[in-house]
């Protein structure tokens, strides 16, 4: 067998538009507790079955008037009672009376403002009012809030901690929301052994299902390790087989150009391959493809490389395929710690870890994990030569916030 080389390579952005294009949002939906949602896609829209709040509630702690008794002040009014949250006050206030009213409590019937306790002095069963309010003044009306019969929430909304107090004002014990997709995950080789086992010669341990797994879950994912597979044709042919009955597969190793890289002919054999080889380094062998309905991404075997074109090309489209929003990235403007230079005919990712508001390389060799482990964020150089001194600012795309 010969080595293969690669066809022309596909820019970063034309990948990941590809990606996209081929992408498409999970449509299965599934009901689960409210308190389960958070970072959940709601697969419903959500209308108030009832007015919130579902009466009329004091807004400050006072005393519950009838505005027109506070035109001429000071004033006094006699104190008929108490309301407090959670009770009802069975009486009505009449013109020259108050009743002691708390924040949220319900509004006495005939009382149509709140005097803020502030403003007024006890004296005996009266109580002197010192300042004037108007009608509605520190209450809030039944629905402010929400307003049975209207939409809340839409369908497609990413459920944060703000959303499931929606839920939980309107009574929702589960709600429905879009199914997280399953995503197979395949790591290949010889060189590769699981954890727990001792290492033969010229084995290392599996890395990159782990840190897959990892990118999985926090990007809308449910990561399913299907194991490490042999460097066969027959094998990979398999585990491509099982693949399909997942929302994605995604395989590590195998995409190179070298004899033993069997994946991209597997993919050709029993599906499509969109493209194999992007202008980036580290990460030139990454593959996108499609078996059956089931894409498949080959990512490479390197574990630098593996974990960083699983931000550049796998995360875009999980987060698509889960519905949720795409990832925003936070970017920094600083200063780079040391001068270096570079050249290359591919955009490159240089991992950078921020000391004393500078970037300071850790970017090592595609093999070395570390170079991810102690990165707090990356540069991307363009094609061609580039030149930094120390001193000049870089834009560091942050990978943890």
């Amino acid at each position: 067998m010969t080595m293969k080389p690669f066809k022309e390579l596909m820019p970063r952005q034309e990948a990941i538009d590809i990606i996209l294009r081929e992408t498409k949002p999970v449509t299965a939906t599934e009901k689960i507790p409210i308190q389960e949602s958070i970072g959940r896609v709601l697969a419903t829209d959500i209308v108030a079955g009832f007015n919130v709040p579902p009466f009329p509630r004091a807004s400050m702690d006072g005393y519950a008037v009838k505005a027109a008794d506070t035109e001429k002040v000071p004033t006094k009014l006699k104190l008929i009672g108490a309301q407090h949250t959670g009770g009802i006050f069975e009486g009505t206030v009449n013109h020259g009376e108050c009743l002691e009213i708390a924040t949220g409590s319900p509004m006495p019937d005939g009382a149509d403002a709140v005097v803020m306790v502030e403003y007024t002095e006890l004296e005996g069963d009266y109580v002197v009012i010192n300042r004037e309010v108007t009608p509605g003044k520190n209450m809030a009306p039944a629905g402010e809030d929400m307003i049975k019969g209207t939409k809340v929430l839409e369908s497609g909304v990413y459920i944060t901690p703000g959303v499931l107090g929606a839920f939980a004002a309107l009574g929702y014990t589960d709600v429905e929301v879009y199914v997280k997709p399953k995503v197979a995950i395949y790591s290949s080789g010889p060189e590769v052994a699981p954890q727990g086992t001792p290492l033969k010669p010229g084995q290392i341990y599996d890395i990159n299902s782990y840190t897959l797994a990892s990118v999985i879950e926090m990007n809308g994912g449910v990561p399913c390790k299907r194991g490490i597979m042999e460097d066969k044709l027959d094998s990979i042919k398999k585990s491509l087989s099982d693949a399909s009955s997942y929302d994605l597969g995604v395989f590590s190793g195998g995409s190179s150009v070298g004899v033993k890289d069997l994946f991209g002919e597997a993919i050709e054999e029993q599906g499509e391959i969109y493209f194999h080889g992007v202008k980036t380094k580290p990460g030139k062998p990454t593959l996108f493809g499609k078996v059956d309905d089931t894409l498949v991404f080959g990512m490479p075997g390197y574990p630098t490389s593996c974990l960083n074109n699983s931000y550049v090309y796998l995360l875009p489209a999980l987060r698509k395929m889960a519905r949720l929003p795409p990832k925003h990235w936070v970017k920094l403007l600083v200063p780079i710690g040391e001068g270096f230079e570079s050249k290359g005919d591919r955009e490159q990712f240089i991992t950078v870890e921020i000391k004393n508001g500078k970037a300071y390389r850790v970017f090592k060799q595609s093999g070395d994990i570390t170079s991810m482990t102690h990165a707090d964020g990356f540069i991307i150089l363009p094609i061609g030569y580039t030149k930094l001194e120390a001193g000049d600012m870089v834009e560091v795309t942050l990978l943890h916030v």
